[in-house]
């Protein structure tokens, strides 16, 4: 019971200290349970029904989110040591027992585990409920999600972090056995070694990066992607290692030959401080980089995606419904209870009229191609619907091409179409860049003159597309289930293998699918790296602070030899956002580099994608900034 009450004292005299540590632990297990909330909330894979459940998704972030969060507490919990290895070997000296220091450490790592746990989990249930209406936001859609609190959520999250926290309490118990009472003492003393200058690594650093951003860049000439990824990911991690250990040290040494500079201000002291620190200071250095990268790469991904979603649903769906069951009584059907709809009226609707021919002859690859073959006056009939120009007449020899921009399609000059054993041959015209009906993918459409189309309908059977515009075709979930309800009825499952939601492509489904799966990926991407940049951020923070401390008695000399506080708090700031924006301009730019490749891939503006990402993450980067400098400049000056 007494240590109990010394570790809740020293947690009382250390809150300061504590302060981002709680909070990003707190933080962390907020958004990890809000995530298993969502995983476990039944409304939500029924509202969504998606191809892949989003409670898939949101599993799969907590389980991320998981391992940083171990990984974070771990690390953090080891500046906390290193820096009370003085207090420990006191306590080891006024004679108490390694087993009974052993546990007082333990007490204070458990208490605040668990007190953070407990403030967190709340915090979650709480801010769940925000997280939710930002979903159902990205998704755009009226859906019918209810807020839940999941109690196996609760419960997951519970085992889970306490679990890391008795893992990371053993750590704290074992610190004492590992380090004799000399070493605990002069643990704050010990200088680290020399670092030797090397211009070989320092020019080979940046060969490495760029080199990388070369070869990545060169997949939008055709090399293969995944093999330039992996070849792309090894020479920036080795590159940004170097960057920090060997170019920075070199950059830095370089200013100290700069007597106008360096010896201007406090500005000596901040460069010897940060060569004294670059040995340690490298390594976390380059792994911040490589994580903010990282972080910003799969933001800017998913909000590329998410950017691209609309695009795709106006090239799948330029209509409201298209119905490709060719039967009069399942058409009334539809349309009586279109009529009945109270959400939705009847703008337009056309009927696409097509006759299946396959060529006479056989492509490069061996195989006949099958055209879908319309007549020019249902083709500008389409064209009117849509408010467009309506086309001239064409000659019977004569065929118009229909195929998106965006497909690949080999113009042929010429076709020859096997019409019930006789060879038809027809030459191209133009072509003409249109949507005729929804669907996920693009038939070979081929437009020729009406007489034309009225010889082949002769000997070969014409089939029929109905497609309709209608009003709120974004809020078409009650309208979307009579229809397929509906098309079940005139389903024929015996004599087909595909499902009877195959044969109805709405504008509602396309666009749910589409927002459903980019708008999670979006979700997952800001929140996950919410947790990344929350964490990073409070290590760098723990680290300078370690340092601060270290410093603190060579700045108390500096003060009594009449260095005035506002070069000091210079000095702090020059130093702090060394260790902060270095590694967030290098991570910048190497997400800067990847997303260029993704944005040219997704048809995306690199600026809008960049501007969404780097501006919030920025903001939240400073303000770690301005408090870590405002605490360092305190202790610095033994300011309360």
């Amino acid at each position: 019971m007494i240590l109990f009450n010394i570790a809740k004292k020293n947690i009382q005299k250390n809150l300061k200290g504590y302060f981002l540590y709680f909070f990003s632990i707190v933080f962390t297990v907020a958004i990890y349970y809000s995530f298993k909330n969502l995983q476990y909330n039944p409304s939500i894979d029924a509202a969504l029904s998606s191809s892949s459940k989003a409670s898939t998704a949101f599993k799969s972030a907590s389980v991320i989110i998981a391992l940083f969060s171990a990984l974070f507490i771990w690390y953090s919990n080891s500046f906390f040591i290193k820096k009370r290895k003085k207090e420990i070997g006191l306590y080891a000296l006024l004679g108490i027992e390694n087993k009974e220091i052993g546990f007082l450490l333990f007490f204070e790592t458990l208490m605040i585990g668990v007190v953070a746990l407990a403030i967190g989990i709340i915090t979650g249930i709480v801010f769940s409920k925000f997280m939710l209406m930002i979903l159902i936001k990205l998704i755009t859609l009226d859906l019918n999600i209810s807020f839940a609190v999941s109690f196996k959520g609760v419960f997951d999250t519970f085992i889970l972090f306490i679990l890391i926290f008795l893992a990371i309490a053993y750590q704290s118990n074992t610190i004492i056995y590992k380090f004799k009472l000399i070493e605990l003492f002069k643990a704050s003393s010990m200088s680290e070694k020399s670092k030797k200058e090397s211009k070989l690594l320092a020019v080979l650093s940046i060969i490495c990066i760029f080199t990388g951003y070369v070869i990545y860049i060169s997949t939008l000439n055709g090399m293969d992607l995944i093999l330039a990824a992996l070849v792309t990911l090894f020479m920036v991690v080795v590159g940004t290692f170097l960057f920090f250990s060997s170019f920075m040290y070199f950059i830095i040494k370089r200013q100290k030959k700069n007597g106008s500079k360096y010896y201007k201000g406090l500005n000596m002291i901040s460069t010897s401080q940060l060569l004294y620190r670059i040995r340690s200071n490298a390594k976390m250095l380059a792994i911040i980089a490589i994580l903010s990268a990282t972080t910003l790469t799969a933001i800017g991904t998913s909000i590329s995606v998410y950017f691209m979603s609309s695009q795709i649903v106006d090239e799948r769906s330029p209509y409201s419904y298209t119905l490709t069951i060719d039967n009069k009584d399942y058409i009334n059907e539809f349309e009586q209870a279109l009529h009945e709809s109270k959400k939705h009226e009847l703008i337009d609707k056309f009927i696409y009229s097509y006759i299946m021919l396959n060529s006479s002859q056989k492509n490069q690859f061996g195989f006949e191609e099958n055209y879908q073959l319309i007549s020019l006056s249902n083709l500008n009939k389409i064209l009117k619907t849509n408010g467009e120009k309506q086309l001239k007449n064409i000659n019977d020899d004569e065929f118009i091409h229909v195929y998106s921009k965006q497909s690949i399609s080999n113009e042929n000059k010429s076709i020859s179409l096997n019409n019930n054993g006789k060879d038809v041959k027809l030459k191209f015209k133009s072509y003409v860049d249109e949507k005729l009906y929804n669907s996920y993918t693009s038939a070979d459409t081929i437009v020729v003159s009406d007489n034309m189309f009225e010889d082949l309908k002769e000997n070969n059977e014409s089939q029929n597309y109905y497609s309709y515009n209608i009003t709120n075709q974004k809020d078409g979930e009650e309208f979307n289930k009579i229809v397929l309800k509906l098309t079940e009825k005139y389903y024929d499952a015996s004599n087909n293998k595909r499902s009877a939601s195959s044969y109805v492509y709405s504008y509602y489904k396309i666009f749910k699918d589409e927002f459903t799966s980019s708008g999670i990926m979006v979700f997952i991407g800001v929140f996950v790296g919410l947790v990344f940049l929350v964490c990073t951020g409070s290590v760098i923070f723990f680290k300078l602070l370690s340092e601060a401390q270290d410093e603190a008695p060579r700045y108390t000399v500096l003060k009594k030899v009449g260095v005035d506080e506002d070069d000091i708090k210079s000095s702090v700031y020059k130093q702090v956002g060394f260790n902060f924006f270095l590694p967030l301009i290098l991570g910048s730019l190497h997400s800067i580099v990847a997303n260029y490749v993704i944005c040219n891939m997704f048809g995306q503006n690199l600026a809008i994608v960049m501007i969404w990402t780097l501006i919030p993450y920025s903001i939240i980067y400073i303000v770690y900034y301005l408090i870590t400098s405002k605490f360092y400049f305190n202790i610095v000056t033994k300011q309360n």
